[in-house]
């Protein structure tokens, strides 16, 4: 060998695998960005930017929908980037954060259980107290992380330095509102009808979900990334040519080889096989998380198993953070429709050896929601009991939550008399 060619091989190879690692972290629009930006500096890059498709209708406000659906920013980057201080350092606390932001819902609040959570991750639920506290603190805009709704707004006041004594009295007791009205209000909290009124003026210019700003369904806005096909093995991914860009080193002329230009076509082939080792990581990925939701591409939600970024890492050997990366805005077409990767990573519902995960039961909780005798509605208890029933063990309290967000009122406000 040559003197030096091995520490040179060693160091170009560690070259390309950080630049692997740093494209691996970018999403398609972050990518094309990036490469057409190296592109400029570099001739003997050509840069084919991906496909973009989208729906367009008839009118006008159409176009500009479907541009913003897809050039809208997710609320899980977002986050991730917001939170970067407190990823960076690694450990506990970047375990910790990033096991929150994967509970994040599209509305920008919390919706995992901190005890569960304090326990997979082998700390106290006093911690996660803390870390959630201080991720609040952090992230804007306010009310991201919220466990509810008061904790929503009552984060967006403080951040306003607009908290009052009446507010304060408000916050716990909005709930009163779903089947009373503003002087029921005022006698429970000793408010007058005025300070209510006035209160629910300041709560009113609030923003209860604040994760809405953020990316809808991406899946409005353009084609797949990749599809999902039974193979001889089950389910399989495959990657979608022209979802992402593609780079192509030019040939360099011998009469036209400088010393600038042999370097300008290293540092592009080294590009190159860092794009190569990015599609192979993210084929790694993307096979890992079908090949354990093979049961959701022939049944649907209720078939979804309890998965997360943590599990998924830990299967594949990348870091959380990189999982998440990875997965973030990334469309896959399956059999149950386009939908975005991340909804693969589905938390647990509940505890203990048999957990289901939220989208299961979200699912079954709808079916008994929908078969419900219309004069004696299912209350929340008896929910409780006919999950707990298919094996489903759960809360009362998370029970209300998921009714909630799936569109039903309390069962008081749901019978209907003949």
């Amino acid at each position: 060998m040559t003197p030096g060619l091995g520490l040179v091989t060693t160091t170009r190879q560690s070259f390309v695998l950080g630049q692997s690692m740093t494209l691996l972290r970018m999403s398609a629009a972050e990518l094309t960005e990036h490469l057409l930006e190296v592109a400029q500096v570099n001739p003997l890059l050509r840069i084919s930017r991906p496909r973009r498709r989208l729906f367009i209708g008839n009118a006008a406000t159409d176009v500009l929908e479907a541009v913003a659906a897809a050039e809208a920013s997710s609320l899980f980057a977002h986050a991730t980037n917001e939170l970067t201080p407190l990823l960076a350092g690694g450990g506990p606390m970047a375990r910790a954060v990033t096991a929150l932001i994967e509970e994040l819902e599209p509305s920008g609040w919390f919706g995992g259980d901190l005890e569960a959570l304090a326990a997979r991750l082998g700390v106290a639920t006093s911690v996660m107290e803390r870390v959630l506290a201080l991720v609040q603190r952090r992230i804007s805009p306010a009310g991201l992380f919220a466990r509810d709704l008061a904790e929503c707004l009552r984060l967006q006041l403080e951040e306003r330095e607009a908290m009052t004594p009446a507010l304060a009295a408000m916050l716990p007791h909005l709930g009163l509102l779903e089947r009373g009205t503003p002087a029921t209000l005022a006698r429970t909290v000793g408010l007058t009808v005025e300070a209510v009124a006035e209160g629910l003026a300041v709560l009113r210019g609030l923003d209860p979900k604040p994760g809405a700003r953020f990316a809808s369904d991406p899946t409005l806005g353009r084609a797949p990334d990749a599809a999902v096909e039974r193979g001889a093995q089950g389910w399989q991914v495959r990657l979608l040519r022209g979802a992402e860009p593609e780079l192509e080193v030019r040939a360099l002329p011998d009469r036209a080889r400088t010393e600038s230009l042999a370097e300008a076509q290293k540092q592009a082939r080294m590009l190159k096989q860092a794009m190569a080792l990015r599609q192979s990581a993210m084929r790694q990925v993307l096979a890992a998380l079908v090949a354990r939701q093979q049961g959701y591409f022939d049944h649907g939600a209720e078939a979804l198993a309890p998965l997360t970024m943590a599990g998924l890492g830990a299967a594949t050997g990348f870091h959380p953070s990189t999982v998440s990366r990875v997965l973030n805005g990334y469309l896959l077409d399956t059999p149950q429709g386009v939908i975005a990767a991340r909804v693969l990573c589905a938390g647990a519902a509940s505890k203990g050896t048999g957990a289901h995960s939220r989208a299961q039961v979200t699912a079954r909780l709808c079916a008994h929601l929908g078969a419900e005798d219309p004069a004696a509605p299912l209350s929340d208890a008896r929910l409780v009991a006919l999950l707990l029933a298919e094996g489903i063990t759960i809360s009362r309290r998370m029970v209300a939550k998921y009714r909630q967000q799936a569109g039903y009122a309390p069962a008081a406000l749901r019978r209907r008399r003949a």
